[in-house]
C-alpha cells in the first residue's frame, strides 16, 4: 500500500462466525431486475470538499464521523448545525454533514476534548489508482495448469497449493468476505463458490441473485461498458485469487472450497471509509470467517481501526494488502493490529518492485502477471450485460499488485480454518509465518521486503495435520494521559506503537481516543516496547517540540481478552491539543490593522482563525527596484490544516500578485516593486481567497479552524 506520526504514516488505493451483535437494517433485493435502489445524493462525496495534507492523506472536510457516547446523533449534529447522513449501529457510529465552514477534522478533535464523543474525525478518503495487468493472456515461464489456464503462483515453486489440495486442505465450508469493487458473480469461475449474497453498502442493500446483483451494477454507473473496466475490474480479480471454483475450466483459487460474499466499495472515483467500514460490519455479521481488504492509502482511519476490531474480537481473521509503494512506510491499514500484511513477489520470488516493505510486513504471496479472472457480466442467459466486453475478451487476465499477493494470504487462511476453524486470527498468522520459506527475501529469515518469507502451502498442511497449533494472541490496551497545571487530561490523538522484542517482532500502530485509550486486538504474546508521542502534528501543526515521547515495555498474555486487560498508564507533560489560540496579531483584518514587517524577519505563528473568513494584513516599506520574497509557511512546512492563499498590494490597495500553492499547498511570491513606499502583505485560506483570486472573500467557503496555522516570512533578495 504508501517523525511518529500515524497520520502521516499509513488506505495504495485499489491496486492491481461467533457471537455478534444486530445487524444493521439492510434492504434485500432477491430477484431485483428493474436495476438498484437510487444512490442517495448524500453518499457522493464532493470533491470541493476533498482536503489533501501535507502528508498526502486526503479527507472531507465536511464530514464528520463520530463514534458517540451517550448523546444522540441527531441532538450531536443539531449542536453543530449539521445533519445526520448515515449511523452504523454495530459501532454506534454517525456520519454527519458539516455546515459550510466547519472543517471536520477540527470540530472531531474539539468533540474529543469536550469528552462528547469517544471518537471523531473527518471522514477518510483515497483515490482508486489502477493495478498494472496485460491486454491479453500470454504464455508464462514455469507453469503449470491447475484448471485450464496456468498459474504460476500456485505450482510447486512458489504457494505449492496442489500439496495441501491432495491433503484434503482446499478451505472447504470457510466463508471469505471481500470488501472491493463489486465482484461479477456471474462469471464461470466465481459463480459455483458464491455465498448468494451481495452488498452495496452506500444504499445499504442486500443482493440474493446474480441477475439483480449484475442489474445494480448496471444501474450504478449507467451502462457496463469498456470505458468503466478500470473501476470495476479489481473486485472480480481478488475474488478469484481466493476461491475460483476448481472445476477444470478457467482458472483455480488457492482456496477452492470456500465461499465468498463481495461487499462493493461503490463510490465512483473515491473510497469512503465510512462505507468501507460499513461492508466490514455487513460481512462480519453474514458469519464471514477471513475478510480480505486489497485497498489502502495514506491517514489513519479511527473508523477502520474500529470495525477491524470489531471483526477480530469475533474471531475473523483479516488480511490486508501492504501496498505499491515502492518504499518502506507504513499504510492504513497495513499497520493495524491483528491485521496480516501482505507484500508481494515476483515468478522469481523476489520482492516486486513497488511492493511496500517494512517491519510490520507478516507474510508475501506472488503478486506480479498473475492470472486471475476479469469480469465479464452474464445475464441469465448467458448474453453480455449492455454489450460489455471484459479486457482482452477472454474473462482473464495478467495483473499485478499487492491487492493480490493479499487475497493468496487470505486464500491460504481459509485453507488453515478450513482445518481448524477453532484457531483465532493470531494463530492462523502464525502457522504462516512460521512455515513460509525463509530462503524467499534477503535475510535468510524475517525481513521487511517479504516479512517472514513466501507462504508455503505444503508445509502448512503438514503443520495443520500433524500440529502443533501456534499459542493464542493476546490484547493489550495503552492509557495516555498529560498532567497539566489543571490535573490529568487524556492524551488525545497520540500515536502509541507497539514494537516486539526480537529483529522479527511484530509492530502495530494506533491513535488515542478521546478517553486517552489505544486499543490493541489480537496480537502476538510476549514482550513489547512502548514508544508514545503526543499530539499528531501532522493534523493539528506545531513543532517537534511541542510533542512529548515516552519509551517503555509492555507484556501481551496469550489468551487476554481487550474487555479484561488491564491498561498500562502513561504520563506526560506536554501535547495538548489547544482549540482556542491566539493570534498575536489580531486584529489585523483591514490594511488600516495590518501589522508591521521588516525584511528579512520571520513574524511570529499567527492562525487564519476566529471568524469565518479571517484575512490578515502585514505592512512594510519598500523603495523603487527593491526584489522581496514573500513565503507563508503553512500546512505543508508545517502541519496544520492552512491551504494559505499570499497576496501582495501597493499603498492603494491594488492587487500587484498573488500565489496559491509554490510549496505544496504553501504559498510564496517574487516581486520588483516599482517605487518607493508602504505595500501590504494579504495572508489567509484558499477556501476564502482562491475563488475570488484574492479580491473577494465573500465569494469564497468559509475557513475558520484553530489548526490554521502560519508564519509569514519576508525577505529582500
Amino acid at each position: 500500500m504508501k517523525r511518529m506520526s500515524l497520520a502521516a504514516l499509513a488506505l495504495t488505493a485499489l491496486l492491481a462466525a461467533c457471537g455478534q451483535q444486530t445487524t444493521s437494517p439492510v434492504a434485500t433485493a432477491p430477484g431485483q431486475t428493474a436495476g438498484a435502489p437510487a444512490r442517495p445524493a448524500d453518499s457522493q462525496i464532493d470533491p470541493a470538499q476533498v482536503v489533501t495534507t501535507k502528508s498526502g492523506e486526503m479527507y472531507v472536510r465536511n464530514q464528520l464521523v463520530a463514534k458517540l457516547q451517550g448523546e444522540d446523533a441527531a441532538a450531536l449534529a443539531a449542536s453543530l448545525g449539521g445533519r445526520v447522513l448515515d449511523q452504523i449501529p454495530e459501532l454506534n457510529v454517525a456520519l454527519i454533514e458539516l455546515p459550510a465552514g466547519k472543517d471536520a477534522r477540527a470540530v472531531g478533535v474539539a468533540l474529543m476534548r469536550q469528552g462528547q464523543v469517544l471518537y471523531a474525525s473527518a471522514q477518510n478518503v483515497e483515490r482508486r489508482e489502477a493495478p498494472v495487468h496485460h491486454d491479453a493472456v500470454g504464455a508464462q515461464a514455469v507453469n503449470q495448469v491447475f484448471d485450464q489456464l496456468p498459474q504460476y503462483a500456485l505450482d510447486a515453486n512458489h504457494l505449492h497449493a496442489k500439496a495441501a489440495w491432495d491433503m484434503g486442505y482446499t478451505g472447504q465450508g470457510v466463508k471469505v468476505g471481500v470488501v472491493d469493487d463489486p465482484v461479477d458473480v456471474s462469471h464461470p469461475d466465481l459463480r459455483p463458490n458464491w455465498a448468494g449474497k451481495a452488498y452495496d453498502p452506500v444504499t445499504n442493500t442486500t443482493y440474493t441473485d446474480v441477475q439483480s446483483w449484475i442489474d445494480a451494477i448496471d444501474a450504478f454507473d449507467g451502462k457496463l461498458d469498456q470505458k468503466v473496466d478500470a473501476e470495476i475490474e479489481h473486485g472480480t480479480a481478488v475474488a478469484s485469487t481466493i476461491a475460483a471454483a476448481k472445476d477444470g475450466k478457467g482458472i483455480a483459487g488457492v482456496a477452492p472450497g470456500a465461499k465468498f460474499y463481495s461487499a462493493a466499495i461503490f463510490e465512483p472515483g473515491f473510497i469512503g471509509d465510512y462505507y468501507v467500514a460499513r461492508g466490514v460490519i455487513w460481512s462480519v455479521n453474514q458469519g464471514v470467517q477471513v475478510l480480505n481488504n486489497s485497498w489502502g492509502g495514506l491517514g489513519y482511519a479511527p473508523l477502520v481501526k474500529e470495525a477491524f476490531d470489531y471483526a477480530l474480537e469475533r474471531n475473523v481473521v483479516v488480511v490486508v494488502s501492504a501496498g505499491n509503494s515502492a518504499r518502506e512506510e507504513w499504510r492504513n491499514p497495513a499497520q493495524l493490529p491483528g491485521v496480516i500484511a501482505s507484500a508481494a513477489l515476483d515468478i522469481n520470488n523476489d520482492k516486486a518492485s513497488f511492493s511496500t516493505f517494512g517491519r510490520h510486513i507478516s507474510v508475501a504471496a506472488p503478486g506480479v502477471d498473475v492470472l486471475l479472472a476479469s469480469p465479464l457480466f452474464l445475464n441469465a442467459n448467458g448474453s453480455r450485460k449492455s454489450g460489455y466486453t471484459a479486457p482482452g475478451g477472454s474473462g482473464y487476465q495478467l495483473i499485478s499488485g499487492t491487492s493480490f499477493s493479499g487475497p493468496y494470504t487470505a486464500g491460504a487462511a481459509a485453507v488453515i480454518l478450513g482445518a481448524h476453524p477453532e484457531l483465532d486470527p493470531h494463530q492462523v498468522r502464525r502457522l504462516m509465518e512460521e512455515t513460509a520459506d525463509p530462503t524467499v527475501g534477503s535475510s535468510g529469515g524475517f525481513d521487511r521486503e517479504t516479512g517472514s518469507g513466501l507462504i508455503r502451502m505444503d508445509k502448512l498442511a503438514v503443520r495443520l495435520k500433524n500440529g502443533p497449533m501456534p499459542d493464542k494472541g493476546g490484547a493489550a490496551r495503552v492509557k495516555v494521559e498529560i498532567q497539566t497545571p489543571g490535573g490529568y487530561v487524556p492524551g488525545i490523538l497520540a500515536d502509541v506503537i507497539l514494537e516486539g522484542d526480537g529483529a522479527d517482532g511484530a509492530v502495530y500502530g494506533v491513535q488515542t481516543n478521546a478517553e486517552g485509550y489505544a486499543n490493541f486486538v489480537s496480537i502476538a504474546p510476549g514482550t513489547y516496547t512502548v514508544r508514545v508521542a503526543t499530539p499528531d502534528l501532522s493534523l493539528t501543526g506545531g513543532s517537534p517540540e511541542e510533542r512529548d515521547t515516552y519509551v517503555g515495555k509492555l507484556t501481551v498474555t496469550s489468551g487476554a481478552q481487550l474487555s479484561t486487560v488491564a491498561p498500562q498508564r502513561v504520563v506526560l507533560v506536554k501535547g495538548t491539543v489547544n482549540l482556542n489560540p491566539v493570534d498575536p496579531y489580531e486584529p489585523n483584518d483591514t490594511p488600516a490593522q495590518a501589522t508591521p514587517i521588516t525584511y528579512n524577519a520571520k513574524a511570529q505563528q499567527a492562525y487564519i482563525f476566529g471568524k469565518e473568513r479571517d484575512v490578515d494584513y502585514f505592512s512594510f516599506q519598500g523603495a523603487a527596484g527593491d526584489k522581496i520574497e514573500a513565503n507563508v509557511y503553512a500546512r505543508t512546512t508545517m502541519g496544520g490544516q492552512l491551504d494559505s492563499f499570499l497576496v501582495l498590494r501597493d499603498a492603494a490597495g491594488k492587487k500587484l500578485t498573488f500565489n496559491d500553492d509554490s510549496n505544496g499547498q504553501d504559498s510564496s511570491l517574487t516581486y520588483t516593486l516599482p517605487a518607493a513606499g508602504t505595500y501590504y502583505l494579504e495572508v489567509s485560506s484558499c477556501n476564502i481567497l482562491c475563488k475570488s483570486e484574492g479580491d473577494d472573500p465573500s465569494q469564497g467557503t468559509p475557513d475558520d479552524s484553530p489548526f490554521n496555522k502560519y508564519v509569514l516570512e519576508l525577505l529582500k533578495l
